[in-house]
């Protein structure tokens, strides 16, 4: 498993270790599953594979809702599938929930998507919805950002249909994989600057106009409002920002804030060693 903060160097490090070890990738980001979303995912084009085999890209449109627990089937099947060639597996990404939803030693809660009820909980808040999550479970809430809206959504959705608090849903066991866990060795300033470069360059590739393709095609999906590098341009659409510029620098604070999170966290996690190259895992 290859994890850590967006932009710190998971894709080249694990395709890298794929060449040497003789693996295939499976990539566990919660929006490159999704068709179309190619420059906001910063999904690795085919020459930067280097002939490596990358699973779970590209498997659904944004119209269609694609949870933990589908991902979590999804990768189980892909690896005893990329087993069965005599092949060794590689988990790249930074989507704790799915990553978590594979690994985890636990099953996930068996609860299916309510349509209408995301559909009524996305008229809210932020604010709005963290609280109700609070008092539905206040544990759960307190583990995740009030403005990481999908993830307090599904949270919500969780907590009424298991009828009780999730924190308190005592899981199954199921079969471990012991995976060993790596992520990239950065430093934050670093990171920034790749962060902002990186930006930069999403925006030379065409990721205006990649949003609005997609917001066309896919006019409903909520989804798209909730990813960072198009939800700003919605943002600018609706006149919060001045010019095109701004949003563009929103976009890159979000990104900067989501990777401050997701580095503090995985730095928190024992199981994960931090390296500086593939020499330090083979």
């Amino acid at each position: 498993m290859i994890t850590g903060a967006t932009c710190s160097g998971k894709t080249s490090l694990s395709i890298d270790l794929a060449k040497k070890i003789n693996a295939e990738i499976i990539c566990a980001d919660s929006r490159s599953v999704y068709k179309g979303l190619d420059i906001v995912s910063a999904k690795p084009k085919k020459e930067e594979m280097q002939g490596v085999k990358h699973h779970l890209l590209d498997i659904v449109t944004p119209d269609c809702d694609f949870s933990a627990g589908d991902f979590a089937k999804e990768a189980q099947r892909t690896i005893e599938q990329i087993k069965k060639e005599g092949k060794n597996v590689i988990v790249t990404g930074g989507t704790w929930f799915y990553i978590k939803s594979l690994l985890d030693d636990k099953k996930l809660p068996q609860v299916g998507i309510n349509k209408k009820l995301r559909e009524e909980l996305n008229l809210k808040t932020p604010d709005e919805l963290w609280e109700m999550l609070y008092k539905l479970d206040s544990t759960r809430a307190q583990q995740i950002h009030k403005n990481n809206k999908d993830k307090v959504i599904r949270s919500i959705e969780m907590c009424i249909g298991l009828n009780m608090p999730i924190s308190e849903y005592v899981r199954e066991d199921k079969e471990q994989y012991g995976a060993k866990w790596f992520m990239p060795k950065i430093e934050r300033e670093e990171l920034y600057q790749r962060i902002n470069k990186r930006v930069d360059i999403m925006v030379g590739e065409g990721l205006y106009d990649e949003w609005q393709k997609n917001k066309t095609l896919y006019p409903n999906s909520k989804m798209l409002e909730n990813t960072i590098g198009y939800r700003e341009f919605f943002e600018l659409e609706r006149g919060e920002y001045k010019n095109f510029n701004e949003a563009v620098d929103k976009i890159k604070q979000r990104t900067r804030n989501f990777a401050k999170r997701q580095l503090t966290y995985f730095r928190s996690n024992k199981d994960i060693k931090s390296i500086g190259g593939i020499g330090e895992i083979i």
